[in-house]
């Protein structure tokens, strides 16, 4: 009887690690698909904006041969830029926002090209009418310098949000330690002598590798941080005190991390007790432990 027990556990603990296994496949393949369509629109609309421009001082006629060099010039940059980002293959958004930032250089320096276009042909009538359309397609150029300028905050944005480093589910244990030194779980805050945390920094091939520092705070149901250590500032502006931090060497890879906290048992009193995490400025997640 205990024998068929035993195996029914294990039927369901193999059933609960398969789901969990398959609902972190999904997850795993809708990010990189979001990823991978963050990317494909980021180059049309690069490669769209490129069309645009190509057209524009293809359809400039000027009389002097000089200036009409400069805007050929003008025009092979364009178009080499354009074949370049068409080429690319990799899901580089560091590439993307630097072809964008080239678009934006471009589009100043062409605009000064059109300014002494504007001066030159105010001579006479014929060149005069140049100077209309020089001045309608610096008028376009603002526009689309603008909003060239106002994507390219928008893929810092999403650039940020997929630079951020994701971890497993937070698991903690209260500890107690017993008289040979070593420490066991409990769940009475009588008997807690120390907090273990761990959970895993999830891979990322798109932030920047290197180290990475990392805070664990724990919280009464109060709010009061237990056994304080500091204070950090995280990126969004906001200030937490910290109970714990770890400094590690994150190579783009899943990285698993314990944190050990000490405490006063006498300080430990009953209740819910939040731990959170937070890696390189960033809130990432929590677990909740209640003591007896």
């Amino acid at each position: 009887m205990n024998q068929q027990k035993t195996k029914n556990v294990l039927i369901l603990v193999l059933i609960i690690l398969s789901l969990f296994l398959f609902y972190y496949s999904f997850q795993k393949s809708n990010e990189n698909k979001n990823l991978q369509n963050i990317f494909l629109e980021e180059k049309a609309e690069l490669q769209q904006d490129l069309d645009e421009m190509i057209k524009d001082y293809t359809d400039v006629v000027v009389g002097k041969k000089r200036l009409a060099d400069r805007l050929e010039v003008e025009l092979i940059k364009m178009k080499s830029l354009r074949d370049s980002i068409k080429d690319l293959k990799s899901d580089n958004f560091g590439l993307i926002r630097k072809y964008r930032s080239r678009i934006a250089s471009l589009e100043r320096e062409n605009k000064k090209l059109f300014i002494q276009i504007d001066s030159l042909n105010s001579a006479n009538d014929a060149l005069t009418q140049e100077n209309v359309i020089a001045n309608e397609i610096l008028q376009q150029k603002d526009s689309v310098n603008e909003t060239l300028t106002e994507k390219n905050k928008e893929l810092e944005a999403k650039v940020a949000i997929g630079g951020v480093i994701k971890t497993s589910p937070v698991k903690a244990v209260a500890m107690k330690e017993r008289s040979s030194g070593k420490l066991t779980s409990t769940s009475r805050s009588s008997r807690t002598d120390a907090f273990r945390i761990n959970f895993d920094l999830l891979e990322n091939p798109i932030t920047t590798a290197g180290e990475k520092r990392v805070y664990i705070q724990i919280a009464d149901e109060n709010k009061n941080v237990v056994a304080p250590k500091g204070k950090t500032d995280l990126k969004n502006g906001q200030k937490v005190q910290y109970t714990d931090s770890l400094e590690v060497s994150y190579s783009n890879n899943r990285l698993s991390l314990v944190s050990l906290v000490l405490v006063n048992r006498d300080n430990i009193k009953k209740g819910k007790y939040v731990i959170s995490a937070f890696v390189d400025g960033v809130y990432s997640g929590n677990a909740t432990i209640k003591l007896r």
